[in-house]
């Protein structure tokens, strides 16, 4: 078992319909470049704003996304050790 700092670890297999289309949205948004802010999520994921506040909320509470400090908050996927180059996105910088 590792004592190492960090988001726990959340079996994506796991998440819900909705859940896993929203943060599929949120990864594609960041990956082609753009900012995954709640109203981009919106237009990608084509939902009802309420379905997605509770996705949003769902999956930030399980450690899946976090949120950004920015002047436009934005949704990022809490962990990249699946990525590449952990730590860091892989696709074009963020507009």
């Amino acid at each position: 078992m590792s004592d190492s700092a960090g988001p726990p670890h959340v079996d994506t297999q796991r998440l819900s319909d909705t859940g896993t289309y929203v943060y599929e949205a949120v990864a594609t948004l960041e990956y082609t470049g753009r900012k995954p802010s709640r109203e981009a999520i919106a237009a990608a994921a084509d939902i009802d704003d309420a379905e997605l506040d509770g996705a949003l909320a769902e999956l930030t509470r399980q450690g899946v996304l976090t949120t950004t400090a920015d002047d436009e908050a934005a949704y990022v996927p809490a962990r990249r050790d699946w990525s590449t180059q952990p730590g860091k996105a892989a696709g074009h910088p963020m507009k």
